[in-house]
């Protein structure tokens, strides 16, 4: 049994992973999310480094949520105060948008070195669901939480 002390995040981080550069349309976003089944994409630039990310959390409230005013919020869900097409228009100007104007740029990295322990000290601490592993300022994997319990599995039950 090795403890989670020992190991690294080179040992447990997933290797094969979904990307999109700044350009990926939010439409082209949604269909990775889903065909995929991630909450997370990378964003990366041509040259493998890391520019941001975009959560399943950046798509549905940021840009799915339809924006309500403060007054028409207060008359009801159902009550739009610039009417419907107005409504509309402004739906579909918030999703022709591309991954660079959505993404998040301030991200937690770790090195491929840091320790399990170290990870799962950040994730909890920040409320992580991901942490992008960076070498050589190229994106090389990613650790999930589901990382980090498959982790705790092997030690408690190894």
């Amino acid at each position: 049994r090795v403890s989670m002390e020992k190991r690294t995040v080179a040992d447990i981080m997933e290797k094969s992973f979904v990307t999109a550069t700044p350009d990926t349309s939010v439409f082209d976003l949604i269909d990775m999310m889903v065909e995929h089944n991630v909450a997370v994409i990378p964003i990366v630039r041509d040259d493998g480094a890391l520019a941001g990310i975009v959560t399943e959390a950046d798509l549905v409230y940021k840009k799915v949520k339809p924006h309500m005013s403060h007054y028409s919020a207060l008359l009801g869900e159902n009550v739009y105060y610039n009417g419907m097409n107005e409504y509309e228009k402004g739906y579909q100007k918030k999703m022709a948008c591309n991954a660079k104007e959505l993404m998040t740029t301030d991200v937690v990295v770790a090195s491929p070195k840091a320790t399990v322990e170290q990870i799962a000290g950040i994730m909890v601490s920040e409320h992580l669901k991901l942490i992008p592993v960076i070498d050589d300022n190229r994106l090389v994997g990613l650790v999930t939480r589901r990382h980090i319990l498959n982790e705790l599995y092997k030690e408690y039950n190894g």
